[in-house]
């Protein structure tokens, strides 16, 4: 009975350290994950980031719009999570929008979005969200 019981374990034992040998699945890559329009608080302005543009994977866009008329532009920093920041502003007030493409963060990466609005050096109205390059 003994000796049945501990080859028993043993086969145990051989079968756990074979499935915990076998690797762990690797990480599914994080998809893109676009923040919509983000509006600053009052609606005067607003932010888009497409974190996959259309016809150049890889590729991120930035656009911001100034919409209202109230001598305050309106600007977006985009900070990624291994360190990046881009920035486009709009001091317009003409509901037209500005924009910057191009490969500004590593994919499958986090960001946040920060929109404002400014007048001088002084920022306000503040919104966040978070998507994914």
């Amino acid at each position: 009975m003994m000796r049945w019981l501990w080859r028993s374990s043993l086969l145990t034992g051989a079968v756990v350290v074979t499935v915990a040998g076998v690797g762990a699945p690797a990480l599914a890559a994080v998809p893109p994950k676009n923040v919509g329009w983000l509006y600053v608080q009052g609606g005067g302005g607003a932010a888009f980031f497409d974190a996959d543009l259309a016809g150049h994977p890889g590729w991120e866009k930035i656009t911001v719009c100034d919409n209202v008329a109230n001598s305050r532009g309106v600007g977006v920093h985009v900070y990624g999570d291994l360190g990046q920041e881009e920035g486009v502003s709009d001091p317009s007030s003409n509901g037209k929008c500005v924009s910057k493409e191009g490969n500004m963060f590593p994919d499958g990466y986090g960001v946040s979005v920060h929109v404002f609005e400014y007048a001088d050096d002084l920022g306000s109205n503040y919104n966040d969200a978070r998507g994914v390059a």
